[in-house]
């Protein structure tokens, strides 16, 4: 047997043996600890402190302590709660923990101890209190300074801010030009009560200004209309400026009309122009406008950086302009010029132009394993390049992982289904294990299906072509299923779910989707309603025997909605319906990945390739010939012949 087939049982025997002898010891500790934090998420203290009394060495006891401390912590002496903090200085709860204690301080005026333990804190709340404390405690020297850095913020502060900024107006450093400053970021931020409020802070001659930017953030087109009669001061360009660049990002082609009526209206510097024309000029080139390219070529140097050859580029190639394409990619600087997606695009349009040279262009980016170098060999007709490599089980490190503390206390919070405690520890070992010793942990994760850590793991590490741990197929006996069921390609499914949660069934995005592929709650219950399926509820969607079905379900009526395109689906799946509906009709007739190419949606015109080349893996995974890829070839070039792995 060869030596590192030898290693490789080993290692899983390891990994078994430690399975078998955790499941042995760990069951009843595991529900005792369950039931303890169930106590603790009803505000049940007998019951976290029955739980504690039974789990005297458990690893994960202190997390039903912290509990305890957090919800009784206007009574925990202070020296438990530091001593406790000391003990758990880099456990995933500490700064909770600590953030609700120095909190309590201050809500409870315990300004010595405060001042003693909170300078440190970042927290905007405690910083409050702790100002509070300092002026109780007549420790003001330097304090005015921290208090405007509290007060320049966009947004209403927290309570306890309150009476430090007042404390702060009494000593007179609440001055014009502070209070115009906290002014204009409500306005920037769209907080336009907090906005009106701050008003009364603004000297009598700020008023009629503080007026017009309310009323410009308010109805733009009809102040800028209004703004027709003002006086050419600078406050007026400023304002003008601002509604002009927040109208052309909604409707480019209006901000035009009122830049028409208002560039003579005001004597504008090159330096106030460029902006405005820039803002008018990228949005025209977003919206494919016919005009875009002169548009941009119109500005002066100023206003041509790299996002602005970006769209050059993008309008250029939308109009069939492949001179102009090749123009924009050599005026970027040379770092972007080598990034994949322009070395593609250059050989593409040498391609168009019938250069000779466009192989040449393609064939250093074919052997790359992404979305650009899997279109790439496609175009030249070539096999799809994907060599994988392979991560050998080293079975000393795992023992060594197996018996250290902060590594055993990451597997005990997946299992008592704590995740959210489990990453943020699996984030801190990275910090400490090197880079082979994360690698192998990695190899335990994905033993224990929890194949997000593994992913984590490797992107962090470099070892992008381990595919096999990159790439899993979590649940793959219903996405085959449900795929088969309705007839959606498995590697698309799986191309999505790699993109959308990175395989980790309890993921929640800030917009409220969930699970392991990211469905909206109501989407889901539609869906179900609509396909007679069962709805348990939004909790539901972490589990994949709910959301795998509802998600292939939901990628279903979008396949059919969109007549089987990949391309339109996934950007749909991303954007939503409406919005590839809206594109379709407004936009040129383009091939597939000038199409996505110029998506409006940065995280879309992102989304979809990033789909396509995972879905690309997933059908190398599947032991299958690649088709999920636009189907475009070179004149003279052969089809596509699967995958392979040059020497």
């Amino acid at each position: 047997m060869k030596a590192s087939v030898k290693q490789a049982l080993a290692a899983i025997l390891v990994v078994l043996a430690w399975s078998a002898t955790a499941m042995a010891d760990r069951p009843s500790e595991r529900e005792t600890f369950r039931s303890g934090w169930a106590a603790a998420e009803r505000g049940d203290q007998a019951g976290i402190v029955r739980a504690i009394s039974q789990l005297p060495d458990y690893p994960l006891t202190p997390y039903l302590q912290f509990e305890l401390f957090r919800q009784r912590i206007d009574r925990v002496p202070t020296a438990v709660v530091t001593q406790f903090l000391a003990r758990h200085r880099d456990w995933s709860f500490s700064p909770a923990l600590e953030r609700a204690w120095l909190r309590s301080l201050g809500e409870n005026d315990r300004f010595d101890l405060l001042i003693e333990h909170g300078g440190e804190s970042r927290d905007v709340e405690v910083r409050c209190h702790l100002a509070r404390a300092r002026i109780e405690r007549g420790q003001t020297e330097g304090l005015a300074e921290d208090v405007l850095e509290l007060w320049l913020a966009g947004r209403s502060q927290p309570d306890a801010c309150d009476p430090v900024f007042a404390w702060w107006r009494r000593q007179g450093h609440l001055d014009a030009e502070a209070a115009w400053q906290r002014f204009r970021l409500t306005i920037d931020a769209g907080e336009l009560r907090l906005a009106r409020y701050l008003k009364r802070y603004l000297p009598e001659s700020a008023q009629p200004w503080a007026d017009r930017w309310l009323s410009m953030a308010s109805g733009i087109p009809t102040t800028l209309r209004d703004a027709r009669r003002w006086s050419d001061l600078e406050e007026a360009r400023n304002l003008v400026s601002w509604g002009l660049m927040r109208l052309a990002r909604r409707d480019w082609a209006m901000a035009q009309d009122h830049w028409e009526a208002l560039s003579g209206s005001f004597d504008w510097s090159e330096s106030e122009r460029t902006p405005i024309e820039r803002e008018i000029a990228l949005f025209r080139a977003v919206a494919l406008d016919g005009d875009a390219l002169s548009a941009i070529d119109a500005l002066s140097e100023s206003g041509r950086d790299e996002q602005m050859l970006a769209w050059r580029a993008r309008a250029a190639m939308a109009e069939g302009e492949w001179r102009e394409v090749l123009a924009s990619i050599e005026a970027m600087p040379l770092r972007e010029q080598g990034r994949s997606r322009w070395r593609y695009w250059r050989g593409r349009a040498l391609a168009e132009l019938g250069r000779p040279d466009a192989l040449i262009a393609f064939s250093s980016l074919s052997a790359e394993a992404d979305y650009y170098g899997f279109l790439a060999a496609s175009l030249m007709g070539q096999s799809l390049v994907i060599c994988p490599e392979t991560i050998q089980p080293d079975a000393a490190i795992q023992r060594r992982l197996l018996r250290d503390a902060e590594f055993e206390r990451v597997l005990e919070l997946f299992h008592v289904g704590l995740p959210w405690h489990g990453r943020s520890t699996w984030r801190h070992l990275s910090q400490r294990l090197i880079a082979r010793e994360f690698e192998q942990a990695a190899l335990i994760a994905a033993g224990q299906g929890w194949h997000h850590l593994a992913i984590t793991a490797l992107n962090q590490t470099g070892r992008r072509q381990a595919y096999s741990w990159r790439f899993p197929m979590a649940a793959k006996g219903t996405v085959l299923a449900e795929a088969r069921r309705h007839g959606v390609d498995p590697a698309l499914v799986y191309g999505l779910m790699r993109a959308e949660s990175a395989m980790q069934a309890d993921a929640r995005s800030s917009a409220g989707a969930m699970g392991l592929l990211q469905l909206m709650p109501t989407t889901a219950q539609a869906v179900a309603r609509r396909q007679g399926l069962q709805w348990r509820g939004a909790g539901s969607l972490h589990d994949p025997e709910t959301n795998v079905p509802l998600g292939v379900a939901h990628l279903a009526e979008l396949q059919e909605e969109f007549d089987g395109d990949w391309v339109r689906v996934a950007a749909a799946y991303n954007a939503g319906r409406n919005a590839v509906r809206r594109w379709l009709d407004e936009r040129p007739a383009l091939a597939p990945d000038v199409w996505i190419e110029t998506l409006p949606y940065y995280e879309t015109r992102d989304y979809v390739p990033r789909v396509l080349a995972f879905a690309t893996i997933y059908e190398w995974q599947l032991e299958r010939q690649p088709g999920l890829l636009p189907g475009q070839v070179l004149p003279g070039q052969p089809a596509p012949s699967g995958f392979a792995c040059p020497p």
